[in-house]
């Protein structure tokens, strides 16, 4: 059986490194603007119309 040697296991390991802290940056502005969406001002979302009501509009 081959030996592996030991220094190569994580030759890779910093090349990564900026895209995953910038993705753990946007995914923390991101929860927190979506926890701070309920708080705002904005109008609330329509509920279900009947049918009914729509074809008496028309």
């Amino acid at each position: 059986m081959p030996q592996r040697k030991q220094g190569n296991t994580f030759k890779a390991a910093g090349k990564n490194d900026v895209w995953f802290a910038l993705f753990v940056i946007a995914a923390v502005v991101v929860v927190s603007l979506l926890a701070h969406a309920d708080r705002t001002h904005a109008p609330e979302r329509p509920g279900p119309v009947p049918a009914s009501a729509l074809k008496d509009q028309a």
